[in-house]
């Protein structure tokens, strides 16, 4: 069960022992892709056509997402990644920098990932090139620095368990934030999820939870996974988003919002999750920072380019008809975060 959050402004959740710090950053493991996203498609893609489009973006993806959310956020950030040395890596590693992330944990590889996405219908395609995999944890566990949080998904929590299980005895201890990929075997073997026991927060979107734990519902997978981790959250796109930290189950609908490019959007939410528990807010009032924090991204193309500052998630929702069950404390602590930032 989660333990009850403390007030705005005051000591993090259990989840989140340790505030971020440089000595004790929140990263982000996973591959780093050079996106290409092309948006404004009126159909999709057919042999032999050319489709001219109305926009194109370039920028960091995949675990860059996240970590580009997260030090937007103002939270001290390092991703752990491979990068290119060829001249697509150069441009990612460039971009990455001047977000003032960390990148002393990458290794270099000869080839930068790049994927190609196309916006259309309210969805995207994607055609990729590279690697899909990340380094182990293990420099950060030679190094002895331990991080706040880990934001990761199941495949890698489970490449560096031994790591994380050791961890885990420390106190205090890294907060790890997982999701799942999609299985495209469609066997959706629970074995996929053996290492949720090192997982505090774990945010599959609906389709993933609901085939994993064989229900029928975003709630009832919610509370199947609260079972196992100490907080589930399931994204539902469109729908908004369900919690469950084994003793409460809160949902909220999606912010009111047309989506023009969903790229991102997922990582934004997490990011803002991981900002809203390391500053002790509550599940509601985290999951209504992660969301909106996801919606700032959906008004234009791209995934990392478009992650929100705090300051444009606080004027977001200020110019939205938010419904009743959204929790606007965020509200107050990014004004009091400004505005000692700025004294």
């Amino acid at each position: 069960m989660m333990a009850q959050a403390a007030a705005p402004g005051g000591a993090p959740t259990a989840l989140l022992p340790m505030a971020p710090s440089t000595a004790h950053p929140v990263v982000a493991v996973g591959p780093v892709f050079l996106d290409v996203i092309m948006t404004g498609l009126s159909h999709a893609p057919r042999p032999g056509e050319e489709q001219w489009v109305s926009g194109c973006a370039l920028m960091p993806g995949g675990a860059a997402n996240q970590g580009v959310a997260l030090a937007r956020l103002g939270l001290p950030t390092a991703l752990l990644c491979y990068l290119g040395t060829d001249a697509a890596g150069t441009l990612v590693r460039s971009m990455l920098e001047r977000e003032h992330i960390d990148l002393g944990w990458t290794d270099a590889v000869e080839q930068q990932n790049v994927t190609t996405s196309l916006a259309f219908d309210g969805d995207r395609a994607m055609t990729t090139v590279g690697r899909d995999d990340a380094p182990s944890l293990a420099a950060f566990a030679q190094a002895s620095t331990v991080p706040s949080a880990v934001v990761t998904d199941q495949r890698a929590v489970t490449a560096d368990a031994a790591i994380l299980t050791a961890w885990r005895s420390d106190n205090p201890r890294p907060c790890v934030v997982s999701d799942v990929g999609w299985d495209p075997a469609g066997a959706w073997d629970p074995a996929d999820l053996a290492r949720l026991d090192l997982v505090d927060v774990f945010t599959p979107n609906e389709g993933e939870a609901t085939r994993y734990t064989r229900t029928t519902t975003a709630e009832q997978a919610a509370c199947a996974l609260a079972e196992r981790v100490p907080l589930a959250v399931i994204t539902r796109g469109g729908h908004g988003v369900v919690a469950c930290d084994g003793s409460t189950l809160v949902t909220l609908p999606a912010t009111p919002v047309r989506p023009v490019d969903t790229t991102g959007a997922g990582d934004s939410f997490t990011a803002g999750l991981v900002w809203a528990l390391s500053h002790g807010l509550g599940l509601r009032a985290a999951l209504s920072a992660g969301c909106l924090t996801a919606s700032c991204t959906l008004g234009r193309p791209g995934g990392s380019a478009n992650a929100p500052t705090l300051t444009e998630v606080a004027a977001h929702a200020d110019s939205l008809d938010l419904s009743d069950d959204y929790d606007l404390t965020l509200l107050d602590l990014i004004n009091r975060t400004t505005n000692s930032t700025n004294r």
